[in-house]
């Protein structure tokens, strides 16, 4: 059936090698589940692959202009810019506009809104005959007319037709058959809108043709697939999907869809996907759909995106194809171990890889009240599930083609419980079980694998002359009525069997408290010690410790201890005065399922830094000096006061010059000393000054050099100051340097709320040296400080530029890096230490002349061990040989089993054969794949080769490179 190619085209991908297996032992009649099969796992390997286009969705913001548009049909209730095809000015002055706006191209049932600049227009109730309904709200009102073309039209528009500028803009021939268009009309008011306006349209897209309503295939109505006008609005995603596998057509062209006859799409199976997309939660329907079908995508990903919004799944065998919508389902039949056939192999695998495991979704869906706008549904938290897997394992699945936040949280539960049913498995079963087909549910009560549900994903028939003649081979997903349940539904409650010893869940007398610890180098630092009573239980084998500041829950440290400790020390990243959590977990063998602790908290010692006890120190030192100067200057002020009192009681001023010079020819020296004391009457009151003024200057020609040295004191009207001046001077000429420095200190219009003090430096270079040769001195010059050795306790940097440096201890709450350029990077962690992260091991297998007798056989064996369940990376090459004398024929292959996984294929290479002698060999240069076929713990691996029975000879020489992470 070739309409089913570009539906499971991904999915053959996936089970090819599968697949060329099964056939082998003589299998036929495959059906299976194509699309909709473990979402959030796909999701997350699509998350990892290169950015993919967007989904079709019910949402389109961006306006499209020019001819090369790719075609789309709207269905459902949608949101839409549209694509601006066509404009055109006339009337005097080119005063009236008309626009053409396509939105789809297929015939829809009506237009819903219009939103005008980001506001939702109101239209008035009678309509123009040509322009249609005009806008009556906002500043547009009166101004702008909207004409909904619902795509039926046959002939060409009279309004456009008449007032094309020029005529031959818009003729007769341009009637847009089938296609939905908004015709806006609108008036120039340069008050008004002298910018154009910015339309958003809301749509009741295409009407579809749905088989429930059709009297003549079973249903009841006036439905008929070749008569669209008999076709209704409908926002079923089933109806859709179902439209778009027969296809799109207008006027007998089909441009949309895959033109799949009637005879391969089940009524009754559609039918029951439908009636549960009808069903009312909550007033709503419980599946909607709003989606713009892209003519241009691969049928696939429309369907995919019609899936998504009813937890779908798609069926594709020799009946045809159908859907599965996500919703409990009974089982259809219980079988145990004792109906599988003895000799075939079983392939049961209890839990995923831990990076396709999920425990939160959350995302965004288009909320047609906030404009379309992608807004957050309510996210889907298993807090059990977060607990299992130890931290946050968040899934973002947006629903563009889902209107209601009810659905989208529905379906994102859906998603988020499929993925922990954990569980597939591979079985024969007895010819009786033939009437299984993919997507019914069974119950298998096995002994050895547990009592548990599950959804037929795929069946094979073994054929006449196989070893099993009429046994089916079913493959199987576990499933739980759970799953489509509330949007929060209950914890669920694993009983525990009876007999079951008693384990413990956590340690005992757990205690915590603060300590400083001291390093190699005497600095103390704080720590957390955490005890607790030695375990009674003898699976316990080690006791992991998890630990975090309290307001920074995301910044986890992690430590394990062993089990015959029951004291150990929190120092790593630990901050000095902080609250911490400290919650433990127990490690076991065998291995169960343990949680997390509640916790505990503490805060640490503040502990002091080498820097705050120096710093300490010289503040100490300065207060000192700084007291006994303070004394100094009361003392002298004393002594001024008598000096004071012994002068003359009178306003005026008194002046002592002192000065020395000598002139000869050109040149002058002169020194002078100038002391004043002063005290005037003002308009505010009196003002007293004294002042010291030392000056020295030498000139010869125009070269002079010179230094001023000043102090002054002032109080009284104005402002209380006492200043300081020195200032040095050289000049050539025109050109001048200068040196200074300012001192002062005093009270803003004497005002004692208002006081300052300030040192002001002016200097080309600024130098502090401790007089030796052995340290580096403290330069700012050219706008730049040069420092060389400084210890700092706390910095706040806005920007830095580091070229090496060397940390302690750090710990780094949110680390954003645009660009980053380290000279040189020391990190003192074991933990990043080559090896200490990943392991790797090599598989080197030869042989040579294998005989051809159609078994595999084991070449080389490899165990390494992976303990965390992580995919394994591969890289393989070599070459895989089949040869023979003249006239011998026969084939070979080669694959790689993990054992360990119920014997589950990781690689198997293409088929090397030869007809009439000779060889033939198949070459693997460097092929690269991530294999997810592990389990955790040890891994058996084996490279095998088989060789047809003829008379060929087989033979290998591969190299299987491994890689795995190891934490």
């Amino acid at each position: 059936m070739p309409f089913l190619a570009p539906l499971i085209g991904a999915v053959v991908g996936a089970v090819g090698s599968i697949g060329s297996f099964i056939t082998g032992l003589g299998f036929f009649g495959k059906l299976i589940i194509g699309i909709g099969l473990n979402v959030a796992s796909a999701l997350i390997q699509k998350a990892l692959a290169k950015k993919q286009k967007a989904p079709p969705g019910g949402v389109q913001f961006e306006r499209q202009y020019g001819a090369d548009v790719p075609r789309q049909v709207a269905c459902g209730l949608v949101g839409i810019a549209g694509h601006d095809c066509y404009v055109n000015t006339y009337g005097a002055s080119n005063k009236f506009l008309q626009q053409i706006y396509t939105l789809s191209d297929y015939p829809s049932d009506g237009l819903s809104r219009v939103s005008i600049n980001g506001e939702w227009a109101t239209l008035g109730s009678t309509a123009d005959t040509d322009k249609g309904y005009p806008v009556t709200s906002g500043e547009f009102a009166n101004l702008i007319w909207i004409k909904f073309l619902d795509g039926s039209q046959t002939t060409a528009n009279a309004y456009l037709v008449d007032n094309a500028n020029p005529s031959a803009r818009w003729t007769s021939a341009h009637i847009g058959v089938g296609l939905t268009a908004i015709l806006v009309s609108m008036t120039f008011d340069q008050s008004k809108n002298s910018q154009f306006p910015d339309f958003f349209f809301e749509v009741r897209a295409a009407k579809l043709y749905d088989w429930r309503k059709d009297s003549s295939v079973g249903g009841s109505g006036s439905h008929r697939w070749n008569d669209p006008a008999t076709h209704e609005f409908s926002e079923n995603p089933i109806v859709i999907e179902y439209n778009y596998r027969r296809g799109f057509s207008v006027n007998g062209d089909l441009f949309c869809g895959m033109d799949m006859p009637a005879g391969d799409l089940p009524l009754d199976k559609w039918t029951a996907a439908a009636n549960i997309c009808d069903e009312t939660v909550d007033d709503e329907k419980r599946y909607r759909c709003s989606i713009l079908l892209d003519c241009m995508s691969t049928h696939g990903d429309n369907i995919e995106s019609i899936a998504l919004s009813c937890g779908a799944m798609s069926v594709d065998g020799v009946e045809g194809s159908w859907p599965i919508v996500g919703s409990d389902q009974p089982t259809v039949i219980t079988f145990t171990d004792d109906d599988l056939i003895t000799t075939a192999p079983v392939r049961y695998r209890a839990k995923r890889s831990q990076s396709e495991l999920v425990n939160s979704v959350s995302g965004n869906f288009p909320d047609p009240d906030n404009l379309w706008s992608m807004v957050g549904y309510e996210p889907q938290i298993s807090a059990a599930h977060v607990t299992l897997d130890r931290r946050t394992r968040d899934l973002a699945i947006d629903f563009p083609q889902v209107r209601s936040q009810r659905q989208a949280a529905q379906l994102a539960s859906i998603y988020l419980y499929e993925n922990r049913y954990e569980a597939t498995a591979t079985v024969t079963l007895r010819p009786r079980f033939q009437v299984l087909e993919p997507g019914d549910w069974v119950q298998w009560n096995s002994t050895r694998y547990g009592n548990k549900t599950y959804i037929v994903t795929e069946t094979q028939l073994m054929s006449l002359d196989s070893d099993g003649p009429r046994n089916i081979q079913v493959s199987l997903q576990e499933r739980d009525g759970a799953i489509y349940g509330a949007v929060s539904p209950p914890a669920i409650i694993v009983p525990t069997p009876p007999g079951t010893p008693t384990y413990l869940n956590e340690v005992q007398d757990f205690t915590l408290v603060a300590v400083s610890i001291s390093g190699a180098d005497g600095r103390l630092a704080p720590a957390i010690r955490a005890s607790w009573s030695a375990p009674q239980d003898a699976t316990v084998t080690a006791v992991e410790v998890q630990y975090y500041p309290t307001a920074q829950p995301t910044s986890i440290i992690y430590k394990t201890v062993p089990v015959g400790t029951t004291v150990t020390l929190l120092a790593e990243g630990v901050i000095a005065g902080t609250e911490y959590t400290v919650k433990t977990k127990l490690v076991t063998d065998p291995l169960r399922v343990t949680a997390w602790s509640a916790g505990a908290t503490v805060t640490t010692d503040l502990v002091p830094s080498d820097v705050d006890v120096y710093l300490a120190n010289v503040k100490g030192d300065a207060y000192e000096t700084l007291q006994r100067i303070q004394s100094e200057m009361d003392e002298l002020s004393a002594r001024m006061d008598v000096i004071a009192a012994g002068s003359a009681d009178a306003t005026g001023a008194s002046i002592d010059l002192h000065s020395v010079a000598r002139r000869f020819q050109n040149a002058t020296a002169v020194a002078m000393t100038e002391m004043s004391a002063s005290i005037e009457q003002t308009e505010d009151g009196l003002a007293a000054q004294a002042a010291i003024l030392d000056a020295v200057q030498a000139i010869i020609g125009d070269v002079e050099a010179g230094v001023l040295w000043r102090m002054t004191a002032e109080a009284g009207a104005g402002d209380v100051v006492a200043r300081v001046v020195l200032q040095v001077r050289a000049t050539v000429g025109d050109d001048w340097i200068s040196a200074g420095t300012l001192w002062e200190a005093g009270f803003t219009g004497g005002n004692p709320a208002l006081p300052f003090s300030r040192v002001m430096i002016n200097a080309g270079q600024f130098v502090i040296t401790d007089g030796t040769n052995s340290g580096t001195p403290f330069v700012y010059t050219g706008s730049v400080l040069w420092l060389n050795g400084v210890k700092v306790d706390w910095a706040d940097i806005a920007n830095a530029v580091i070229g090496w440096a060397e940390i302690g201890d750090a710990v780094v709450n949110n680390f954003v890096a645009g660009t980053a350029n380290i000279g040189n990077l020391v990190v003192g962690t074991s933990n990043l230490d080559f090896g200490a992260v990943t392991d790797s091991a090599e598989l080197h297998a030869v042989a040579t002349n294998l005989n051809g007798n159609g078994v595999w056989h084991d070449v080389e064996t490899l165990t390494i061990d992976n303990p965390s369940d992580i995919p394994v990376f591969m890289e393989i090459s070599g070459t895989v040989t089949v040869s023979g004398v003249a006239g011998a024929s026969g084939n070979t292959k080669a694959r790689l089993i993990n054992v360990s996984d119920g014997n589950s294929v990781v690689y198997e290479t293409a088929t090397a054969t030869i007809t009439n002698g000779g060889s033939s060999t198949v070459t693997l240069s460097n092929l690269f794949r991530l294999s997810f076929e592990t389990v955790q713990g040890s891994n058996q691996y084996k490279f095998q080769q088989f060789t047809s029975a003829a008379a060929g000879k087989g033979s290998c020489d591969v190299t299987v490179g491994m890689l795995w992470w190891k934490r």
